[in-house]
């Protein structure tokens, strides 16, 4: 099977039953499918608060169907790529009730790659394909030298780093009679380098020797800088000023948008419908986008209304102006307010402590009765209701 940044399909299946979270399985009885294009079809069915996952081509009863690439898949769970945007350019596909599929997603504990274990081998391969990018030249002006590695075990080898006019070069042998001769066990070595023992100690247990120019070798640590492991390397401190961003310019939301917006610092949800389909607009819209006529009726709907349907998001969208982001997973609801019919839903976020309690409705069965929470300063903006809750 194919590998995605280190990784397998199988690997993200393989997990899955020491990742399973039963408390966010609760009421779920059902099958879903995988069917990641060129590697397999799984199975994983979830009963009583258990699960169990098999590979199988045999799918049919599955309540939906993710389909997928491999490259995709592992992706997502990798957090390489992003899932709203695999699923908004077609990349990942639901077949089937895209709400049930969706239940997965609190079911599992993120996927965290298998820790590799690194042999004496792996080390002294990384060591000396990153010696000539540690040479520090500054510290070798007129140098002319070679240094000779002789390495004892499985682990070892023979290296030469010859330095010359300011440049260092590598060769994967020793030939003549280098200026400083190094010789030592592999796995010593290792730990000479990840500073685990003292040279010196080494050197007088007789474990090390230095045949040459004992000088030299004891300004290695100028000539070379710190080996670090390349992948060990530790990640580039982020540095972030919060500062909200000063534009020198002003946009207008217009006469309709702000009518809108205005009612809000009124605890009030003021919007307009179409004179020819009857079609609510939230929020309100100078032109009815399906008949194209001019909405000049206005109405106040809600605030109260029955939860239509609510996803749980991941995505930790940041703010534009702050690049704050929110806490995830949050819920964000579609609501049908009360006055407003079909599919007329006002879009916000669901209180964070009661997402797992909402219930979704359609014309013939009701959804979760939720009522806004409103800000304690109303400004005439969206976020003048801080989110919607179950009306109690």
């Amino acid at each position: 099977m194919a590998e995605y940044w280190g990784i397998k399909v199988e690997d993200i299946f393989n997990t899955m039953k020491e990742r399973f979270r039963p408390e966010g399985a609760k009421d779920v009885s059902a099958s879903f499918g995988y069917d990641i294009k060129g590697e397999g079809t799984w199975r994983l069915t979830v009963r009583n608060n258990t699960m169990n996952i098999e590979k199988t081509d045999d799918l049919a009863g599955c309540a939906a169907i993710m389909v997928a690439d491999g490259e995709t898949f592992v992706g997502v769970n990798t957090g390489k790529v992003d899932g709203a945007g695999a699923f908004t350019s077609g990349k990942v596909k639901v077949e089937g009730s895209l709400s049930d599929f969706g239940k997965t997603a609190k079911m599992f504990r993120k996927f965290s790659p298998p820790k590799k274990e690194y042999t004496d081998k792996d080390y002294i391969q990384d060591m000396f394909g990153t010696i000539v990018s540690r040479f520090q030249p500054q510290n070798c002006e007129g140098l002319d030298a070679s240094i000779g590695y002789d390495l004892r075990g499985e682990a070892g080898g023979q290296w030469t780093a010859v330095i010359k006019d300011g440049t260092c070069a590598l060769k994967n042998t020793i030939e003549g009679k280098p200026t400083v001769r190094l010789e030592v066990a592999a796995s010593d070595w290792v730990r000479v380098m990840m500073g685990k023992i003292d040279a010196m100690s080494l050197l007088a247990e007789g474990k090390a020797a230095i045949v040459g120019d004992t000088s030299l070798a004891l300004k290695l640590g100028q000539i070379f800088a710190k080996y670090t492991p390349t992948w060990a390397a530790p990640e580039q401190e982020l540095i972030m000023l919060k500062r909200t961003i000063s534009v020198n310019q002003k946009f207008s939301t217009g006469p309709v948008m702000g009518k809108f917006l205005n009612s809000l610092k009124e605890k009030k949800i003021y919007t307009n419908k179409c004179p020819k389909c009857g079609r609510v607009h939230l929020p309100a819209r100078e032109v009815c986008a399906e008949c194209r006529v001019p909405a000049t009726e206005w109405i106040t709907v809600g605030p109260k209304g029955q939860v239509r349907y609510m996803e749980y998001v991941y995505y930790a969208s940041p703010d534009p102006l702050t690049g704050e982001t929110r806490e995830t997973p949050y819920g964000m609801g579609n609501i049908l307010l009360d006055g407003c019919t079909g599919n007329d839903t006002f879009a916000h976020l669901i209180r964070r402590d009661q997402i797992d309690r909402i219930k979704g409705g359609n014309n013939e069965v009701s959804g979760t009765r939720v009522r806004p929470v409103w800000n304690e300063t109303l400004t005439g903006s969206i976020h003048d209701i801080k989110y919607f809750e179950i009306d109690e």
